[in-house]
């Protein structure tokens, strides 16, 4: 069943970060972090003409642009080859993992991802968030998922991971 509601928090209209971005950036981050079929563990089908005719005169090349500023400040992590895209603070913001029994929802999701390198993202933010929140009661049900290969998102755009 597609998400019927997405969470933002409001924090994000201090967050200098976000205000640094261009509005064009900042609506698709909320474009992306808000979409029906965005995964408990924050991914989505990453194909952008699907999203040129939700917002009337964006053009394939404002929306490329927009999504390599989002992918050059690690807002986003895409794979052009598996055309998935991880909204890498989705988890965080969501606060789903606070809640016993999503736990086991993550870690399906995280099973579907096709993408090597956005399943170990996702390991990577998991372990953030496990050390940020210990006292979560879901990561139980994580545990496989979290053995996985962890990938530091900030290392893949200064070059230094593959």
């Amino acid at each position: 069943m597609a998400r019927q509601y997405g969470q933002i928090k409001v924090s994000i209209w201090v967050d200098d970060d976000f205000l640094d971005l261009s509005p064009m950036a900042q609506w698709l981050f909320i474009h992306l972090s808000t979409h029906a079929d965005l995964s408990h563990c924050g991914v989505v089908d990453w194909r952008l003409k699907r999203i040129v005719p939700k917002a009337a005169g964006l053009t394939l090349d404002v929306l490329e642009s927009a999504a390599q500023e989002l992918i050059d400040q690690v807002y986003i992590v895409t794979d052009e080859d598996t055309e998935e895209v991880l909204v890498r603070s989705f988890m965080r913001s969501d606060g789903l993992l606070k809640q016993r029994n999503m736990g086991a929802a993550v870690a399906k999701a995280y099973a579907s991802v096709s993408s090597r390198k956005i399943r170990g993202v996702v390991v990577h933010e998991l372990h953030r968030l496990k050390t940020e929140n210990p006292e979560w009661t879901s990561w139980g049900a994580l545990k496989d998922a979290m053995a996985g290969r962890s990938i530091n998102p900030r290392e893949m755009v200064s070059g230094e991971a593959a």
